[in-house]
């Protein structure tokens, strides 16, 4: 039998059809209560079957990411856009990480959360990003990876770093079309054109507003100073 319930993601109301009763868990810092839904998202069979031959991964698993990706699908109608990044909130704004996965996003956060008092994940995997005329906010979502690190919470979002392996600790600040290359890899990207159009406004609103840097690091201490003093001051 199948069941609702109703969250805020993103400032969103979003009105959730499941099956599995693991997802309303996994939604529990998301709950709210609403008479008229931004977002409805519909159990899908089919959508179901289809991330499990992406992911491999069947059950709830598998209706968890289909009803991510309805949502993602939406977002940029209401000019929010699903990234894959860490992103982390220091004094009131948040700094995100991007990088290929397995090069080490959660590890510079927790060198963060280790190193500087403070510091709080309000999301380690799939941030949501608002943009407007003049700012940028990010904000936690339930879908936050295997470490299911996340905040419902959201901040203004005050730099994007790309991080690369390196033996030795550096960063740089990226020009614009560095930063497109880095950031249009970790968008979510829609399958409708329309949704596709606004996606890229949204993307160059982001490279506008947000300042974009490039930390080639290890896993040391030094690593974690190098990117908080250049993207702090």
């Amino acid at each position: 039998m199948l069941k609702h319930i109703k969250t805020k993601i993103s400032d969103l109301n979003i009105d959730i059809e499941y099956k599995y009763d693991i997802i309303a868990t996994l939604c529990r810092d998301y709950i709210s209560d609403f008479d008229k839904a931004d977002i409805k998202v519909n159990y899908s069979e089919a959508g179901c079957a289809n991330e499990e031959k992406l992911s491999g991964h069947a059950g709830a698993p598998a209706e968890f990411a289909n009803i991510y990706r309805q949502i993602a699908e939406l977002l940029p109608r209401f000019s929010r856009v699903v990234t894959h990044g860490a992103t982390v909130a220091y004094k009131g704004n948040a700094y995100m990480f991007i990088a290929k996965s397995g090069t080490g996003k959660t590890t510079h956060i927790n060198l963060w959360r280790k190193y500087f008092n403070g510091v709080s994940v309000i999301n380690g995997d799939k941030p949501i990003l608002y943009a407007d005329d003049d700012r940028v906010l990010a904000y936690g979502t339930p879908w936050a990876g295997k470490e299911m690190m996340q905040l419902n919470a959201f901040a203004p979002l005050k730099g994007i770093c790309l991080i690369k392996r390196s033996e030795t600790n550096s960063i740089r600040k990226l020009e614009p079309q560095e930063a497109f290359k880095a950031i249009i890899k970790q968008i979510y990207m829609p399958e409708n054109s329309e949704c596709v159009s606004l996606t890229m406004g949204l993307i160059d609103d982001i490279i506008r507003l947000v300042p974009f840097y490039e930390l080639s690091c290890n896993i040391s201490r030094e690593a974690a100073e190098c990117s908080f003093n250049a993207m702090i001051n």
